[in-house]
């Protein structure tokens, strides 16, 4: 009986199995298993193979209608020539989907506590890491000496450094009169690490925490926007560099309008294209301007527009850059997901742009309902969580 070298078992056939193979052939052996775990292994797979797909939180649709519904992560494989179909792959127990938000970096996603809520105990301030490739879920320990105090707002950004191959969670607490910051790096720390930062980019510490607005982690930096002001009309954005823990806070790119954009304040205004973070403008009904940071270090800005179909923007609902896909467009998707997902596929050079049916739900997922989830577009990851 011949048999294949190793070589070309892991390097020219494993990386074209689909994952469900992937995740059952970690158990062959110990070699398979550090290979499919193994960081480089994504990378070799990126390049034989589609392995991004659509991910969402969403409410319970049997939940009773006055109930609080617990919250539901569902996956669609990404299709750029037909449209995909959304599975369950978990559930959270014991959480409430209107108090739940999640970040996605690097294949692994990071669920906590929107940050406009005022708590009194540690409990509620909960962190939860999954990985959605192998469904696995891991719960961060509590912060016993936040409860030392009687109410507190919690902040949660997620974070991945590159360059240690490291996870991070970063946490801003405040109470009244006083504030911190916490990190816990994911699978080293046991405890919350308290962080020193400079007092003077957050003398507004009472305004910051209130930003309904996720964080976007982009080469190993957490940003996010901050209004200030008397009547609210500045932005800046500050950032967290993951593997230094240091914070930075930079002005918002000249032109930006704040005032523009406050109608739009519920929409998510920072994405990343093609490695690079993206500020939004929504200027007019269907123009969205971008504001692209191509260096950080200098605060470089980069201008670009996206002129969309007439009717596309309303008042009530937009559609935003989601990624780009393998043809060079990007892809936009709307911030409320109807039972039809209708995205827009946009040619950055050729200014021009055509609408598809990315995803369509199924009937007893979303009956009649257009709702408000975070969307990702997602790569594969076999990372183990401890």
């Amino acid at each position: 009986m011949t048999t294949l070298p190793d070589e070309i078992v892991l390097y020219d056939i494993l990386p074209w199995l689909p994952s469900k193979s992937l995740l059952r052939f970690r158990c062959v052996c110990k070699s398979w298993h550090s290979f499919i775990t193994h960081p480089s292994f994504l990378h070799l797979r990126r390049h034989r193979t589609n392995t991004h797909s659509f991910l969402f939180l969403s409410p319970d649709p049997l939940a009773p209608v006055l109930a609080a519904s617990q919250p539901q992560l569902f996956s669609a494989p990404f299709h750029h020539l037909q449209p995909s179909r959304p599975t369950l792959l978990f559930t959270l127990p014991n959480l409430n989907f209107s108090e739940t938000r999640v970040q996605c970096v690097n294949g692994l996603l990071c669920f906590h506590p929107k940050s406009s809520t005022w708590f009194s105990s540690h409990v509620s301030a909960f962190t939860l890491i999954a990985n959605p490739t192998t469904t696995q879920l891991l719960a961060l320990p509590l912060d016993h000496s936040i409860g030392e105090q009687k109410e507190f707002l919690v902040s949660t950004h997620f974070g991945y450094d590159p360059v240690r191959d490291e996870f991070k969670v970063l946490r801003l607490i405040k109470y009244h009169g006083s504030h911190e910051f916490k990190v816990f790096t994911v699978g080293v720390d046991t405890l919350w690490r308290v962080v020193s930062v400079p007092d003077r980019p957050f003398a507004l510490m009472h305004t910051l925490l209130h930003n309904h607005k996720r964080g976007l982690c982009v080469n190993g930096v957490i940003h996010w926007t901050h209004s200030f002001g008397s009547i609210l009309h500045r932005l800046c954005i500050v950032t967290f560099d993951v593997g230094t823990e240091q914070c930075r806070v930079i002005p918002a790119p000249s032109g930006y309008s704040y005032r523009e954009n406050v109608t739009h304040l519920e929409f998510p205004n920072l994405v990343e294209i093609d490695g690079s973070l993206c500020l939004l403008g929504y200027s007019g009904s269907d123009l969205i301007k971008l504001w692209i940071l191509k260096d950080l270090q200098d605060q470089v800005w980069e201008q670009a527009s996206i002129a969309l179909p007439s009717g596309t923007v309303t008042e009530h609902q937009v559609v935003y850059p989601l990624c780009r896909v393998s043809t060079g467009e990007v892809l936009l998707v709307p911030y409320f997901l109807p039972r039809r997902v209708k995205g827009i596929y946009y040619d950055m050079e050729k200014k021009n742009s055509r609408s598809v049916v990315v995803m369509e739900m199924p009937q007893p997922l979303w009956p009649n309902h257009r709702g408000e989830v975070d969307i990702f577009f997602c790569q594969e990851s076999f990372r183990i969580l401890k």
